[in-house]
């Protein structure tokens, strides 16, 4: 935009909450270079009354919901840059996930494509989320995101996917989170119907091949000119964002390089991405957690759709679940 601002003499405004420090934002708000913008930091108390609409108890409400995940608050509510700690998922690679050409469908749509549904169950604490990820051209999209009200039954969760696999086409594998249920919740998706679901518990093993898998998708991208696919990890822990071969558009632009996954903007699900903790335990693994008071339901949901889509056979060698 510089060389527009150039021509046309004209100023640029630019405001977000804080978010990745590997951003042109970041660089704004403290690189000298960028010394020529007026940088203002506007916190939440300057938005409530008498000068802002913001309510003071809904702030306390926030406040409250936050409690366990501090970070996000200071994110927010203090507007400042905080740094991803034993975060499996930092937020600049949330953010270089991110399509903004792409919107979620409506579980009473009928797509055509191919489909991986996992469904994270939960009840009373933890709500139960089903994420559906689309496997097109070796890339995978978050098409649908649904999370059900506390104290959800299982069956009406089991009959919502049920809706899902009738009407998509074609759904080639359901991975459900069969921990703390049993085995009898994938006997009950089959005798409901439900077609190629296999279900997951979650050890220390399976919450790692997840995790990594997710992860993997998300630093992993290709160049559409010159079939170039590596990661986008620099070796100074940046991301890197174009082609290494310098590949460019017919205006001269360099192509931005595209993740594997693609997931459409939403701010609560950057929020649990974002949450989810991880430490090296003493036998080796990794072992995951989330601050007490958050969410990681959506989290874990997206990594069995797309653990399932990566470890599901080619179309040829298994049947598919397809609806006539």
């Amino acid at each position: 935009m510089l060389f527009t601002l150039n021509t046309t003499d004209g100023f640029l405004i630019a405001e977000s909450t804080p978010w990745g420090r590997d951003s042109v934002f970041y660089r704004m708000f403290h690189d000298p270079a960028y010394g020529q913008f007026s940088r203002h930091r506007v916190v939440y108390t300057e938005a409530l009354p008498p000068h802002g609409p913001l309510s003071p108890e809904i702030v306390a409400v926030i406040e409250r919901q936050l409690a366990g995940d501090p970070a996000r608050w200071r994110r927010e509510m203090l507007c400042e840059w905080t740094e991803d700690q034993n975060v499996w998922l930092p937020t600049s690679l949330i953010t270089l996930a991110q399509d903004s050409n792409l919107n979620y469908f409506e579980a009473t749509a009928r797509p055509r494509g191919e489909f991986y549904v996992g469904v994270d169950f939960g009840k009373h604490q933890d709500y139960s989320v089903v994420a559906a990820v689309e496997q097109l051209k070796g890339h995978l999209y978050l098409r649908h995101l649904n999370r059900f009200p506390l104290e959800t039954s299982y069956g009406a969760v089991i009959g919502y996917m049920k809706r899902l696999q009738d009407d998509w086409k074609t759904v080639r594998s359901i991975y459900a989170d069969q921990t703390g249920v049993g085995d009898y919740i994938v006997e009950d998706m089959e005798r409901s119907g439900l077609r190629s679901v296999t279900g997951v518990n979650f050890t220390e093993s399976s919450k790692e091949a997840m995790a990594t898998c997710l992860k993997e998708k998300m630093r992993t991208a290709d160049c559409t000119v010159c079939g170039w696919r590596g990661q986008v990890e620099d070796l100074d822990g940046s991301w890197r964002t174009t082609c290494p071969n310098g590949c460019s558009l017919d205006d001269g632009r360099l192509l931005s390089l595209r993740p594997l996954l693609h997931v459409p903007y939403d701010p609560d699900l950057y929020a649990e991405l974002n949450v989810e903790r991880f430490e090296l335990g003493k036998m080796g693994k990794l072992l995951f957690s989330h601050p007490e008071g958050t969410n990681d339901d959506k989290f874990w949901a997206l990594a069995l759709a797309v653990y399932a889509a990566e470890m599901e056979p080619s179309p040829a060698s298994r049947p598919l679940a397809r609806t006539i």
